[in-house]
């Protein structure tokens, strides 16, 4: 797949929020804050769609409301309603006739690649809907509103909820494969004979890359839980010849000996100093040589609107000490881990990749 060049997408991005700042400068305040409002009736009812499944059921051809509701078993009126609401802001689409097709946008709703159904699941579900509504405590208090609104950390109650739990691994596989092509287009990663995921989870990123350079070996580092579908997904890309699975906590050492070190999405997790004693085990674990490579949103230090500043409250309510973090933060992080960063490398898509390098 062909991909826009980064300059050419921050030129529309641009010029994009250019004219949307024009139009809101032309009509009352209070009349933009009611419009940016109304999306709060609009994401409960992308989650039900998503619940529902009904993208799958529109993939071979248009239904009408009753053929769907008979499908779904739900109520044709309120179905309807769900449908031509979202379908007024251009997700799905209804024909003259009165039936529901996909559209570009509907089709993120399928469960193949590309798809954001389980992200949808997940962030607009119930647990996260009600720590959300919780989000004042995180603010008054500096704690994260997880523990307060069920009584533990979140990777704790994931392991206590198993259904919870394996929907929020397909919703960081569905991110995963959203932002895969924007990564594989900006590295090079053909250079390194041997590539260390910590933190990798089941291996997606890790797999995918050493599918595509077959010089390229790699080892896959994380907890036991989250590596339990890795074998049959290095299977899948057919690396496992040149793939190796350690488990273990990467807070207490990382047994791995690597040319480049990827952290994709862990740093926004923890806290400073948890986030400085994790990248120590790295530097640790690295040769002189070597490169670490962070994959993580970067925080624009201007006003520009940035997906990055919005995910930022998800981990304010979620992760105890999680944030997304400027550039200069970035900076400051590593330098007292032992690092300084040698670039950090735009992509098309919200993440960027921190390159860095052992001081001296």
């Amino acid at each position: 797949m062909t991909l826009p060049p980064v300059w050419l997408v921050k030129t529309i991005n641009a010029f994009r929020t250019s004219l949307l700042q024009l139009n809101r400068k032309l009509f009352p305040g209070n009349v933009v804050l009611y419009e940016q409002f109304q999306y709060f009736w609009m994401l409960p009812s992308l989650y039900v769609a998503a619940k529902f499944d009904i993208a799958s059921h529109l993939k071979e051809q248009p239904l009408s409301v009753d053929e769907i509701a008979k499908k779904i078993n739900a109520d044709p009126a309120n179905i309807h309603r769900i449908l031509r609401a979202l379908s007024s802001q251009g997700i799905f689409r209804q024909t003259r006739d009165g039936r529901f097709a996909l559209n570009k946008m509907a089709k993120g709703l399928l469960n193949e690649p590309g798809s954001l159904r389980f992200m949808i699941l997940h962030h607009l579900g119930p647990v996260n809907w009600n720590l959300m509504s919780n989000l004042e405590f995180a603010v008054r208090t500096g704690q994260d509103a997880f523990n307060d609104a069920y009584g533990e950390a979140i990777y704790a109650y994931l392991k206590n909820h198993p259904d919870e739990n394996a929907l929020f691994d397909k919703s960081m596989s569905n991110l995963s494969d959203l932002g895969l092509g924007p990564i594989l287009h900006a590295y090079d990663f053909s250079k390194f004979k041997m590539i260390a995921d910590v933190g990798g989870g089941e291996g997606f990123l890790l797999f995918n890359i050493l599918h595509q350079n077959s010089g390229c070996r790699g080892i896959l580092f994380d907890t036991s839980r989250a590596v339990a579908n890795a074998p049959q997904l290095a299977l899948r890309y057919q690396v496992e010849n040149r793939t190796q699975i350690l488990t273990g906590d990467f807070f207490d050492s990382i047994p791995a000996h690597a040319n480049l070190f990827m952290m994709k999405n862990i740093i926004h997790n923890w806290c400073d100093d948890a986030c400085v004693e994790l990248l120590k085990k790295v530097h640790q674990a690295m040769d002189p040589n070597g490169l670490l490579l962070i994959i993580e949103m970067v925080v624009p230090a201007d006003n520009a609107p940035s997906l990055a500043k919005l995910l930022d409250i998800q981990m304010m309510a979620t992760m105890s000490g999680g944030k997304e973090r400027t550039a200069a933060e970035f900076h400051r992080l590593l330098e007292r881990a032992g690092f300084c960063i040698t670039r950090i490398i735009p992509t098309i898509a919200p993440i960027s990749l921190i390159e860095a390098k052992k001081n001296g």
